[in-house]
């Protein structure tokens, strides 16, 4: 009997280890299907000159979705779009990891995205024994894998993942990577706080779980994703409003915390609504815009002129993103796309390269131009188009450092010109 019971306990520990690994290779196709690398035959390869000006900057990146997947973020994988020994080997210096919670499925017959569409987010999450039901659950799932990476990089050989939460802790981490340190920044970005006010809209309700987020390390917040919800509406929604009440309290607490607003896929009226509410400059996180969207690239995903006059008026960035849906077809549409915000900002008596940075969205379930780990290819793109040295270092890093030093908790416009003037002795 007792040798039946350990052949059946072995059978049941055979059959559930056969079953883990071919969830981890469902997974790993999944990954390998939605995360593409569209290698631009007509990328510039990087010249010594390019490696040289790669390596002395300093580069933040708004929006990466690495959190979204099963995959050791400190491990260096051979699919997906990003890792921290990728980002690192890239010459990433601050990586914002956002968490994606609720993504409607783009049926093809319809032409907005919904909340009662097919959840794709739900489902990646159910094959990866995520929480299912619930998307607060989901956005809690992927702090802790943040928080559990970041305590293991500092036992493990690789670059540590040192989190930023406020002013402070930024301006260390520009001194630390001054000093050739081996680290990365990192912080917490939600996008689309579906939850929020969906069964209970009071302020008070709103406001507290504001608060459980910023507890938590979430310095980053985007009241929507690709469908309307009900803090905002969506570029992609159905019917595309502004703020609701909700969302205005939603914001409100976010920036008295000191979080950055990120208005990335959010509708017309939600940017407008948001940029009479708010008091410090707001970003747009990983978008095109539509003036120059051709091919390939999605309108109703990029910003109008209208919107990014909002943005560049509120002394707000626009993380500019690598994919095809953003700028279109070819690593030499980005600087295009930059130009034209630049050109905008210039209209409006603005300093032109102040409001452009950068917003990979790697691993978003798009097709990226460019790798993690060659980002030295998007410093020869945008010589290539003939921006100058200083120009190419506000893009890729000061801009966004510059505006979270003063919106971060414990930031202000002194420690803005301090963080930028450290940037100026370091780096590029």
């Amino acid at each position: 009997m007792k040798r039946r019971t350990l052949l059946l306990s072995g059978g049941v520990g055979a059959l559930s280890a056969a079953a883990f690994s071919m969830r981890g290779a469902a997974v790993a196709a999944v990954d390998r299907g939605f995360n593409r690398f569209a290698l631009d035959p007509e990328a510039p390869t990087p010249d010594a000159e390019d490696r040289d000006l790669h390596q002395a900057l300093f580069l933040a990146d708004l929006h990466a979705d690495c959190l979204k997947w099963d995959r050791d973020l400190l491990d260096w994988s051979d699919y997906g779009h990003a890792d921290v020994p990728r980002l690192y080997a890239g010459n990433t210096a601050l990586q914002v990891f956002a968490m994606v919670t609720q993504s409607p499925v783009n049926l093809p017959w319809r032409s907005c995205l919904s909340a009662q569409d097919p959840n794709h987010a739900a489902w990646l999450a159910a094959i990866q024994g995520r929480p299912v039901r619930s998307t607060r659950g989901r956005a809690f799932y992927q702090m802790d894998l943040f928080w559990d990476a970041v305590h293991r990089s500092r036992l493990s050989d690789g670059p540590e993942l040192v989190p930023v939460l406020n002013a402070s802790e930024l301006l260390a981490l520009i001194e630390a990577r001054g000093r050739g340190e081996s680290v990365m920044g990192g912080m917490l970005a939600l996008e689309g706080g579906h939850w929020i006010g969906q069964y209970d809209p009071s302020p008070g309700v709103v406001a507290a779980e504001i608060r459980r987020l910023y507890d938590r390390g979430l310095r980053i917040f985007a009241p929507g994703h690709r469908f309307d919800n009900p803090l905002c509406g969506s570029s992609e929604g159905c019917e595309r409003y502004g703020l609701s009440p909700a969302g205005r309290i939603a914001l409100e607490v976010a920036e008295d915390h000191g979080m950055i607003i990120d208005l990335a896929h959010a509708s017309e009226a939600t940017i407008k609504d948001a940029a009479g509410l708010l008091k410090k400059p707001f970003v747009v996180s990983h978008s095109g815009v539509r003036a120059v969207c051709e091919g390939i690239c999605r309108p109703d995903r990029n910003l109008s002129d209208d919107s990014l006059r909002a943005v560049l008026d509120s002394g707000g960035v626009v993380g500019v993103g690598y994919w095809g849906h953003a700028v279109g077809e070819g690593v030499a549409n980005i600087p295009r796309v930059m130009e034209h915000i630049m050109d905008m900002a210039d209209s409006r008596g603005l300093q032109p390269d102040r409001h452009v940075a950068l917003g990979s969205d790697f691993d978003g379930s798009v097709a990226t131009q460019i790798a993690a780990d060659e980002l030295n290819v998007l410093t020869a793109t945008m010589r290539r188009a003939g921006f100058a040295r200083d120009t190419i270092a506000q893009i890729t890093g000061r801009n966004v450092c510059r505006l979270f030093a003063r919106g971060l908790p414990g930031g202000s416009d002194a420690m803005a010109d301090q963080t930028e003037a450290v940037l100026r002795d370091r780096f590029a």
